[in-house]
């Protein structure tokens, strides 16, 4: 088996710190968070077979660095992990300094560890269509906060007319953004086959919408198909999670949290609906709850298995059919 290098990144705004095992311990060096300084990078990178990277999903400079490594069409495969895992493993390290170069080194000594899942390269169009729904989700989250704020405003006759006009103004700016930018996210996946055929099939599961199914393929990519059903459940943070000790510390299960929250909160709202009018999703919630699960549980496990009915249309490429989708 070929061995696997990885290269621990930690990321500011300015600059990155690559780190690389040797047998004196890590080499670490420093790069600007440019065009050139990804090229450095590159020709700074030790000859390996198997070479990967490895950086925290931390602030958004992240995102710059996983654009490139799109960019160069996989040739340098690349984790993104939850800054808790790293967290969580410092603390077991005896080193108790924080600095760029150590924090890098310790990436990669994690990867080494408890090697993470790889991240598929994303096309040019699935990732413009991220970040426009990620902008999307903050607008919406925005919009709703401000409606919020309104509410509260009309029962306090305390407050200047000026202040309502003024809120009133501002939802009507996100309404007409939100709409924009809705209108450029759909032409973003017209535009694309992959993503015009993936958005088609998940439109054809009762209980996904529109909204439902943008956030799927932009957060997945068209391709989520080609990922274990496992794997996507554990990026959308659904695992159960046991904690058991001898005979009497015992938990109930609970799911982790720890993946993407956008695909969380997408699959919690389809599951909603999905429990109602989808006949697959329906016969399993009704399932669940005859277990002896309680409500809430029983949805988190239609929610696991909504994400297998997406995973289904997209690896056989045909619409939802409830005669191949009955319920286990």
């Amino acid at each position: 088996m070929t061995p696997i290098t990885w290269i621990g990144i930690d990321i500011a705004k300015a600059d990155f710190v690559a780190a690389q095992r040797t047998p004196e311990g890590f080499d670490t060096q420093a790069f600007p968070m440019t065009s050139q300084g990804f090229e450095a990078f590159r020709d700074w990178l030790p000859e390996a077979e198997d070479l990967r990277v490895v950086f925290e999903a931390t602030g958004p400079y992240w995102l710059r660095l996983a654009a490139w490594l799109d960019e160069i069409g996989g040739s340098l495969p690349y984790a993104c992990i939850n800054p808790r895992q790293l967290r969580d493993f410092a603390k077991a390290s005896p080193e108790r300094s924080k600095t760029d170069p150590i924090d890098a080194a310790l990436l990669a000594h994690f990867a080494e560890t408890f090697p993470p899942e790889l991240e598929e390269p994303k096309s040019l169009s699935t990732q413009r269509l991220r970040a426009l729904w990620r902008h999307h989700l903050e607008l919406q989250n925005l919009l709703d906060r401000t409606r919020d704020r309104q509410e509260k405003a009309s029962a306090d006759p305390r407050l200047p007319a000026e202040v309502a006009e003024g809120l009133e103004t501002l939802l009507a700016c996100l309404r007409s953004e939100l709409a924009n930018v809705e209108q450029q996210a759909r032409k973003i996946v017209h535009q694309d086959a992959n993503l015009r055929q993936a958005h088609r099939l998940l439109l054809s599961i009762p209980g996904v919408g529109p909204k439902t199914a943008l956030t799927l393929i932009a957060e997945y990519g068209p391709r989520l198909h080609q990922a274990p059903p496992k794997q996507l459940t554990r990026s959308a943070g659904l695992e159960p999670i046991l904690f058991e000790s001898g005979p009497s510390v015992r938990t109930r299960p609970h799911i982790s949290k720890q993946g993407n929250w956008r695909l969380r909160r997408a699959l919690y709202m389809a599951a909603l609906v999905g429990v109602r009018f989808n006949p697959v999703l329906k016969t399993f919630y009704q399932r669940k709850l005859q277990q002896g699960l309680a409500k809430k549980s029983a949805l988190v496990a239609a929610m696991r298995k909504l994400l297998h009915l997406v995973y289904g249309v997209l690896k056989h490429q045909q619409p939802f059919d409830p005669e191949y989708g009955s319920p286990t």
